[in-house]
């Protein structure tokens, strides 16, 4: 048996060592780099929690003050009591908008008004590495974010922000008949009633239409403003008849029968309520046409009852 010399035993010694000396630094960056890991985990589950809180505090005195800084400041506060900063905050200022057909829309600049029924808050948040560093992560760049939603009164259909005009009516004979609206109701004015907010606006108007509306002030034998122009309204068929989520959006739609429309700044006044399925549409803006099925010819407008917010994202 051949016997190993004594510098074979020195440098099998030596490879030994240098193992050892890898292995534990290898386990030593590891384990530091898993304990930076596991701060930065802690600290996203910190400010997702922050943005869960204050999206729905916000949504709630959106209801109270429909104002961006009511609910600027609203956010602001209650990010801080959990521990979040103002520019953490701000770096992706809160948005007022909607939420349709299972994503956040938000308003023009992220404003907020009466018609809004969504708000998105982001918290972004730089964590210094400690023992990352040496595998070249100087830092963590942490973002939660956060939308509320309001819905519309549960178990009340209210009415939606549209008029029909009589005349179309007077053609039917009974309910479960089928008539196409098309924009010749009056000039200028198609059909907009502006019920709770602008409906002038295509993005109010937009959210009026799918969260519908409920105002006191809404009663047959009424006078209601026309809202003007046409934006939007294709738009909002076409997204009504693409919802396909139980109750539909496009189905026991109320509308209000009323008289014709003017022009300008005019109104119309309510006569009755009807009941609609909207069944096709087409055109584009002042040559749009909307096909309904009239469900009920005198409809009722159910109380409803107040909504809960809801954290959707």
């Amino acid at each position: 048996m051949r016997r190993q010399s004594q510098g074979e035993h020195t440098r099998e010694g030596g490879f030994v060592i240098f193992f050892v000396f890898l292995f534990s630094a290898i386990l030593i960056m590891s384990l530091a780099f898993a304990v930076d890991m596991s701060r930065a985990t802690d600290q996203q589950q910190q400010i997702q929690i922050a943005a869960d809180a204050a999206s729905l505090a916000a949504i709630n005195a959106l209801g109270q003050n429909p104002s961006y800084s009511n609910v600027l400041g609203t956010v602001t506060a209650i990010a801080q009591a959990n521990g979040i900063t103002s520019s953490e905050v701000l770096r992706d200022p809160p948005r007022c908008g909607a939420w349709n057909n299972g994503s956040f829309t938000a308003n023009s600049n992220g404003a907020c008004d009466s018609s809004s029924t969504a708000i998105e808050v982001t918290i972004n948040r730089s964590l210094p590495a400690t023992f990352a560093r040496f595998l070249n992560t100087n830092q963590f760049d942490l973002r939660a974010r956060a939308v509320s939603y309001l819905p519309p009164p549960a178990n009340g259909t209210c009415i939606r922000p549209f008029g029909v005009e009589n005349s179309y009516l007077s053609r039917l004979s009974r309910s479960g008949d089928s008539m196409v609206v098309s924009g010749n109701q009056g000039s200028g004015n198609w059909g907009k009633l502006d019920i709770g907010g602008n409906a002038s606006s295509g993005t109010e108007y937009t959210n009026l239409m799918f969260n519908n509306v409920c105002h006191d002030t809404v009663a047959p034998g009424n006078s209601v403003s026309a809202g003007t122009g046409n934006a939007q309204i294709e738009q909002v068929f076409q997204a009504l008849l693409d919802d396909t989520t139980p109750p539909y959006g496009a189905r026991g739609m109320i509308f209000a029968a009323t008289s014709d429309f003017g022009t300008g700044n005019s109104s119309v006044v309510i006569d009755h309520f009807i009941k609609v399925d909207l069944l096709s549409q087409s055109g584009t803006g002042s040559r749009w046409r909307a096909t309904f099925r009239v469900v009920d010819w005198d409809a009722t407008p159910e109380p409803p009852t107040p909504p809960v917010r809801q954290l959707m994202q």
